[in-house]
């Protein structure tokens, strides 16, 4: 079972519902192949140390979105043991106008409001981790009163 990363780097926000970072399991994976996401890091590059706190979701998309830009030039997946095979999945980050359509939020499975000069990160009890189907996205998506740069990161663990 080998342990991945994705790092999608000082993404502008925009003032609206913006996906920054997207892991999509292929619908094409069997249905034994299911991602288990164990952690994410999430952090903001603001200058108003006064601004309104970001709505920031880890959430399940329903549609994938249009757009976005893809691997392995904007969010290569790294293999965190370098002898693991290369992941099966897609990651890809926005919106900086690379999303097209934006991806349809679904159920909202962590939500915080965080200071655009801060961050937050966790790493997710073994058993309790947030599971991706094949054909499934989890994406890290925020809203910010005013556009702030986000860094965003995602851990899994393939074929659980």
């Amino acid at each position: 079972m080998g342990k991945y990363t994705a790092v999608a780097d000082d993404v502008a926000s925009g003032t609206a519902l913006k996906t920054i970072l997207q892991i999509a399991n292929p619908a094409a994976n069997p249905a034994s192949h299911r991602i288990a996401v164990y952690g994410y890091r999430i952090s903001y590059r603001g200058t108003n140390s006064a601004a309104q706190p970001v709505r920031t979701l880890i959430a399940r998309q329903t549609a994938a979105g249009g757009g976005g830009a893809s691997v392995p030039v904007a969010v290569p997946v790294a293999k965190l043991d370098p002898t693991n095979p290369d992941s099966t999945i897609t990651a890809v980050k926005g919106p900086a106008a690379a999303w097209t359509t934006e991806p349809t939020l679904g159920e909202v499975l962590s939500a915080q409001r965080l200071h655009p000069q801060t961050g937050m990160g966790e790493f997710i009890p073994l058993g309790d981790e947030l599971i991706v189907a094949p054909g499934g996205w989890l994406a890290v998506v925020v809203v910010a009163a005013a556009t702030v740069d986000v860094t965003a990161q995602l851990y899994w663990r393939e074929g659980h």
